[in-house]
């Protein structure tokens, strides 16, 4: 590793080391808020909609998937779509969508509380939420915190006699509440649950379906059995009739099937044969008119299923009215009384004054709310738990925890590359110690020598120059020039040694 990718390497690890910091103590603030709401005063406290994305309250088309519809009396409809919950107080004429924090629009299912109207519980994608002014706020969301640990949400049903007890249908098996909705426990697992549904004949009763097949309780939920396994493949939709013994409608992928001793013998209808039902409903005032939604094809019989009449077909009447072919399948029927029926379609809500015989599209376009970004709010304790699981950020969430690992690795990796880098340097800069030290000591041992010489040479030439002055009162003139010549030489060569000896000396001193 040079200097240079060094460098850009402790730049980059210093960087993404503040960006993971920053990602973590994200998570550990909206963790450690999650679990004391109370204590840091959020649970009750509300945001403003000015400040949060627009994707919480963004409104599509409201010509859209109808996906359930539950009616309290002869005025009071609500509707559970793919774009939220939509509610008529006046017989189905008017109609206003009710999102007040409702952040996941995708309402799978609606049950409303028959001793509170006001109250009523919507299932979605990310969990239940309930409201207790008839949809006008969402004050309460379920989820993981509640022990709803599956919270994909495909059918709600709760209690005829004890509304405190709810049962929810999810991708994890079967959860009840026996609080409301406030704590839900598991109570069976062994395989995704579609539907789930009361027996009328008895609250002690629930029968449950999904892929695997169908399920039975006898003991008010504790105990799931299967059933039916040879007689019906998967259930789409259910029926059960407040009779003695109990009548049940079922309705498959392969046709409709009756049984009219609770369920201990199956009868399929010869009138659907192969024929896929999407929806079942009984009219409560007459126990032998029941409907059947199949594909675009809504069917009536008013003897009990013996005999069947297909009164209407939404894609060849509707798209006869605009010219253009429409892919319609009832998802959902429902009434008001005897003869208004509602049915809730894949391409909108629909609506029969005469017993199904004929339909008009109810446009909710109208009814979407109009409020200002001061006036929408959500729950703080809300927008916290959507920030911690990552839903705040959308797809992008699971993008930046991709990053997050890939950035943990690459700080482990550059720590080790810098570690020893660090190391080789330190290492290196010792052997450089240690060889200059040496150096210093050969030089000085060197110059100790030199000084040494020089002196023993000066002193030699001091002598010799002593003799010669001596050698020149003794010989005769002619001799004196070689003599002089001698000496001028000597001299020379002192004064060189003297230069030597200086020379040595600066040395001596930079050492």
């Amino acid at each position: 590793m040079n200097i240079r990718f060094f460098k850009n390497t402790r730049i980059i690890h210093k960087w993404v080391g503040l960006l993971i910091a920053v990602f973590i103590l994200v998570l550990s603030v909206s963790g450690f808020l999650l679990m004391h709401p109370e204590e840091f005063g959020i649970e009750q406290a509300q945001i403003s909609g000015k400040y949060l994305p627009e994707k919480y309250f963004r409104v599509h088309s409201a010509r859209r998937r109808i996906q359930s519809l539950a009616t309290i009396s002869e005025q009071i409809l609500y509707a559970g779509t793919d774009i939220g919950v939509y509610r008529s107080l006046d017989g189905g004429k008017t109609w206003l969508q009710i999102n007040q924090g409702l952040f996941d629009q995708d309402i799978r299912s609606l049950v409303i509380n028959p001793k509170e109207p006001s109250t009523v519980y919507v299932g979605t994608s990310n969990g239940i939420f309930k409201s207790e002014d008839a949809g006008d706020t969402w004050s309460d969301w379920f989820d993981e915190t509640t022990g709803l640990t599956s919270t994909k949400i495909h059918d709600l049903a709760l209690h005829p006699d004890n509304p405190d007890i709810l049962f929810a249908a999810t991708d994890g098996g079967i959860f009840q509440s026996l609080d409301a909705g406030e704590s839900w426990e598991s109570v069976y697992t062994d395989q995704p649950v579609q539907i789930v549904k009361f027996s009328t004949s008895s609250p002690n009763i629930l029968y449950a379906s999904g892929e695997g097949g169908t399920l039975r309780s006898k003991n008010s939920g504790r105990d799931w059995q299967p059933v039916w396994r040879n007689a019906l493949s998967t259930v789409t939709s259910l029926v059960s009739l407040n009779t003695e013994p109990e009548f049940l409608y079922s309705g498959s992928n392969t046709g409709l099937y009756k049984s009219f001793n609770g369920g201990r013998n199956w009868v399929a209808d010869s009138a659907f044969k192969r024929t896929p039902i999407n929806a079942i409903f009984v009219s409560p005032s007459n126990l032998s008119q029941i409907y059947v939604g199949s594909g675009e094809s809504f069917y009536s019989s008013q003897d009990g299923g013996d005999i069947w009449e297909n009164i209407f077909s939404f894609t060849q009447k509707m798209s006869g009215d605009s010219g253009t072919s429409i892919d319609i399948i009832i998802n959902v029927i429902a009434s008001l009384n005897e003869k208004a029926l509602y049915a809730g379609t894949t391409s909108g809500l629909y609506f029969s004054e005469d017993a199904g015989e004929n339909w008009k599209n109810i446009d909710l376009s109208g009814a979407v709310n109009q409020l200002s970004p001061d006036e929408m709010k959500m729950d703080v304790v809300k927008l916290v738990t959507e920030i911690h699981t990552g839903r705040f950020f959308g797809s992008y969430f699971y993008m930046l925890v991709d990053l997050a690992t890939l950035g943990i690795i690459f700080l482990t990796i550059s720590g080790i590359l810098i570690a020893y880098y660090r190391a080789t340097v330190k290492n290196r800069k010792k052997l450089v110690e240690d060889l200059a030290t040496d150096r210093v000591i050969e030089l000085t041992e060197t110059t100790d020598e030199l000084s040494t010489e020089s002196q023993e040479i000066h002193d030699m030439i001091e002598h010799i120059t002593h003799h010669i002055e001596k050698c020149r009162l003794v010989y005769m003139d002619q001799e004196k020039k070689e003599i002089e010549e001698i000496g001028r030489h000597l001299n020379t060569l002192d004064k060189k040694m003297h230069r030597l000896m200086q020379n040595l000396g600066e040395l001596e001193k930079t050492d």
